[in-house]
């Protein structure tokens, strides 16, 4: 596959594109490196050393931390025009780690070359701490959410918000397939837990498991699970 050139890349949300100089746009694409990463392939290894920031270019990648029993609790999703592994510096580990969900493209830039990029593009430094931010006080949000929300509630939520980030095919299915892992994993519980409830929320023909997909047939009813929580997208 030929690599993709930052000049007449069409990602237009990247923050490349949107918030650097045009000299600085060809700079960057004669140094910049450019994988293509396999459905469930690892992008970044959690606890290696951090070299630089991640572009997503194209796809799907689910972003995750690990804690005890190497269990894993699924942090944020990204998507084309999203960074990753840019919530640390250079002189410690990743603290978390990507997957790709779907084939991606992703460019990678080397610490050494991002720091000469804010200096030279103000606005770059300025929208990345934005970007920061807001990601930030999602998860935040998140996290504060699940430990005040029962099994029910943290079902719904999670597939709320695979909904909200990937939305849904023609028949109305999850656009995306995610394991009954992956949903756990989401809302911070067992797989044995997520089978349940989809099974209850399948006997109140709010979902129709359709093999290893799931069908939305009563997203209203799904959101009134949780009205008394905030609704609004949780994670960037």
């Amino acid at each position: 596959m030929d690599e993709i050139s930052c000049i007449s890349c069409s990602n237009t949300k990247c923050f490349i594109q949107k918030f650097c100089t045009p000299k600085w746009i060809q700079i960057i694409d004669q140094v910049k490196h450019q994988s293509t990463y396999k459905q469930s392939q690892d992008i970044i290894t959690e606890g290696y050393p951090i070299l630089g920031v991640f572009f997503i270019q194209r796809g799907k990648v689910k972003v995750y931390s690990t804690g005890r029993n190497r269990k894993q609790q699924i942090v944020r999703f990204a998507s084309p025009g999203h960074l990753l592994g840019h919530r640390a510096n250079e002189k410690e580990v990743y603290p978390i780690g990507a997957k790709a969900m779907d084939d991606s493209i992703i460019c990678f830039i080397e610490n050494k070359m991002l720091g000469e990029i804010f200096e030279g593009n103000p606005k770059f430094v300025l929208e990345l701490m934005k970007f920061y931010s807001v990601e930030l006080r999602k998860i935040e949000s998140r996290m504060k959410h699940l430990a005040q929300m029962n099994l029910r509630e943290k079902i719904s939520d999670a597939l709320l918000l695979i909904w909200r980030e990937f939305g849904l095919d023609e028949q109305q299915k999850l656009n995306l397939h995610f394991t009954r892992e992956d949903i756990a994993n989401i809302a911070g519980t067992t797989p044995e837990q997520v089978m349940k409830q989809l099974t209850i929320f399948e006997e109140e023909t709010f979902i129709l498991k359709d093999g290893r997909q799931i069908k939305i047939l009563n997203l209203e009813g799904l959101q009134n699970v949780i009205k008394t929580f905030d609704q609004k997208p949780i994670l960037a």
